[in-house]
C-alpha cells in the first residue's frame, strides 16, 4: 500500500471520528437542554470513543492477519463497546423515593455508542439517520408528555431558591395540601443557602397552572422561576 494511499485513508478515518463526534454532540445537546446528567461532552466522547474502537478493530490488524497461520476476529474489540457502555449508563440512573430518573439518558448513551460504531464502520448515512431518529424520538415524546393524560398535564418548572434544602420538602407538602397532584422535585444544583430544583407537577388547566405560578411567586425565598 503506497504512502499516499495510506495517508488518504487515514484522513477519511479521521473524518469518521469528527462526524461521529458531531452526531454525539447533537444527541447530547438535547439531553443538556433537559438538564440531564450526561450532556454534550459525554455523548461526544462516547460516540468518538466508539468510532475509534471500531476503526482499531476493523483496520489496525491488517499486518498481523497477513501472517500465515494467524486468524483474528476483527469484531471483538468493537463488541466490547456494547458491554462497556453499560457501566457509563449505570452512572446516569438514579433512584430516589422509588422514582427512577436517568433511564432515558442511559439509553441515549447506549444508542450513542451504537451511532459511533456505525459511523466508525463507514456507514455515514445509517449513523445520520439513527441520530435523527434519536432526536425525533426525544423531542416528539417529550412534547407528547406535555399533553393531557387522563385530564392532567405534566409541567416542569425550574426554580432558583434561597434557603436550606429542607425548604423543598416543606414546599412539596404545601403544594400537596393545595391539591396539586404528582408533585416531584429533582435537585439540580446546591450550595449553602442556595439551590436550583426542577419541579414536576400535574395540572388540569392553564388557569390552574397560572394559579400555581402566582402561589410560588409569593414565596419570599423564590429567586427565579422558568417553565418548560
Amino acid at each position: 500500500m503506497s504512502a499516499e494511499l495510506l495517508g488518504n485513508q487515514q484522513i477519511e478515518l479521521c473524518l469518521r471520528l469528527i462526524f461521529a463526534g458531531l452526531c454525539g454532540g447533537m444527541i447530547g445537546y438535547e439531553r443538556r437542554s433537559k438538564l440531564k446528567s450526561a450532556g454534550v461532552r459525554t455523548h461526544m466522547l462516547v460516540t468518538i470513543g466508539s468510532a475509534l474502537f471500531m476503526l482499531v478493530s476493523k483496520y489496525a490488524f491488517f499486518d498481523v492477519t497477513q501472517i500465515a497461520g494467524v486468524s483474528l476476529d476483527p469484531s471483538r474489540i468493537a463488541a466490547q463497546v456494547v458491554s462497556g457502555i453499560g457501566f457509563i449508563g449505570a452512572g446516569a440512573i438514579l433512584t430516589k423515593h422509588k422514582i427512577i430518573d436517568g433511564l432515558t439518558t442511559a439509553t441515549g448513551l447506549w444508542v450513542a455508542a451504537g451511532v459511533g460504531l456505525t459511523i466508525g464502520a463507514g456507514m455515514y448515512l445509517v449513523g445520520a439517520v439513527a441520530t435523527s431518529c434519536v432526536l425525533l424520538t426525544q423531542v416528539i415524546i417529550s412534547h407528547l408528555d406535555q399533553h393531557k393524560i387522563h385530564g392532567k398535564t405534566g409541567r416542569n418548572l425550574f426554580i432558583s431558591y434561597r434557603g436550606k434544602l429542607t425548604a423543598i420538602s416543606q414546599l412539596q407538602s404545601r403544594l400537596l395540601q393545595q391539591g396539586y397532584a404528582d408533585v416531584n422535585f429533582d435537585t439540580l444544583y446546591y450550595e449553602e443557602n442556595y439551590f436550583k430544583v426542577r419541579l414536576h407537577v400535574a395540572v388540569y388547566s392553564k388557569q390552574e397552572l397560572n394559579d400555581l405560578l402566582d402561589y410560588l411567586a409569593q414565596d419570599p425565598q423564590m429567586l427565579h422561576m422558568e417553565i418548560e
